[in-house]
């Protein structure tokens, strides 16, 4: 199997993929995942792919508001494309072995999302670049994260290196050569969507 890791990026095996995909009952993850099931409502999108999908928690959450779109979603993990998989039995969600590098599937997206793992990639600027060939004429991709500047007490502490700053996000954007959309910030998420 190919390693689709770069060497600076954290790892999912089958013990820190399991434990992650408990973390998907949390409070503060749930809040999240309305965060985004809410802010891709009013979209008129045909397919989504989502980028670093861990235990397919978005594709399921879109699969059950959307369900006659195209939902497609990568991850680096075999372990997590396994629970992604487990979990979604019957919902018609592609999930395939992947990263924000490496998409195997060969067809355009009129979103392309990423929840909590833009802060993972160690070429952020060369995967924008190749994601935005996989965007169809009008579509975006749409980074969120947990907004770095909101995160307060012990959470500071322990989500300080799985969060972005509004400032890094537009940089790493606009160096890509990708135009900005939007920026919402709220309830201490953060999402910026960019466009070619």
């Amino acid at each position: 199997m190919e390693d689709l890791y770069l060497e600076n990026e954290e790892r999912f095996g089958p013990v820190t993929s399991f434990l992650y995909s408990l973390c998907s009952g949390l409070s503060r993850m749930g809040k999240l995942y309305k965060f985004v099931g809410d802010d891709v409502k009013g979209i008129g999108w045909k397919s989504v792919l989502d980028v670093g999908t861990g235990p397919g928690d978005i594709p399921i959450l879109l699969s059950k508001s959307f369900k006659s779109r195209g939902i497609y979603a990568v991850d680096p993990s075999g372990p997590m494309i396994n629970i992604s998989k487990r979990r979604s039995k019957g919902l018609g969600i592609h999930f395939a072995l992947g990263s924000s590098r490496s998409v195997p599937f060969k067809r355009k997206f009129d979103l392309i999302i990423s929840t909590l793992s833009f802060h993972h990639w160690g070429e952020r600027e060369r995967s924008l670049r190749y994601l935005a060939g996989f965007l169809s004429k009008n579509g975006q991709i749409r980074i969120y994260e947990f907004e770095r500047r909101e995160l307060r007490g012990i959470s500071r502490y322990f989500a300080s290196a799985h969060s972005a700053a509004k400032e890094e996000m537009v940089s790493i954007a606009r160096v890509s050569g990708l135009k900005i959309a939007g920026i919402l910030q709220k309830d201490g998420y953060i999402r910026i969507s960019m466009k070619r």
